[in-house]
């Protein structure tokens, strides 16, 4: 089975709330968190991974991207896929890997974190939705490597 190879530890970041964000309670805000120390995740089995993928210390990211009306639901910080969301992130960071495999690795890896059956499938088929809307601005942007 796939594995993490260290637990997470991050350090909250002020996340100024810019334009009418202002207006929001701090829970509904988008949270920024630096990795402390990285980790490696090993995709596959952990004795013969396919891929390991390491996230660096110093790595900020904004946790769960969940959109707003849905935050009182899933809270875009929880300790339960924070890790699976910072491996998610980095992964779509980096540019080395695609974003379907991406998604797919996302999605084992909250399986990893213990993530009961029906949070996997909403909170993958969220990243995969949120795939489509990635997807379009790169394309209108004008990248052609989107996946």
């Amino acid at each position: 089975m796939s594995s993490f190879t260290a637990p997470l530890t991050v350090t909250a970041l002020p996340a100024p709330a810019r334009g009418a964000a202002r207006l929001l309670p701090p829970g509904f805000q988008r949270p920024r968190w630096r990795v402390r120390s990285g980790f490696d995740y090993a995709v596959g089995s952990l004795d013969n991974p396919s891929e390991i993928v390491t996230v660096p210390g110093g790595y900020v990211f904004d946790g769960a991207s969940v959109p707003l009306p849905f935050r009182a639901i899933v809270p875009m910080a929880h300790p339960n896929y924070m890790q699976a969301a910072a491996l998610h992130d980095w992964m779509l960071t980096t540019g080395r890997y695609p974003r379907a495999f991406s998604d797919r690795v996302f999605h084992e890896a909250l399986d990893v974190l213990g993530m009961p059956p029906v949070w996997r499938v909403a909170l993958y088929g969220a990243v995969r939705i949120g795939a489509v809307w990635w997807h379009v601005r790169r394309v209108t942007r004008g990248a052609t490597n989107a996946s």
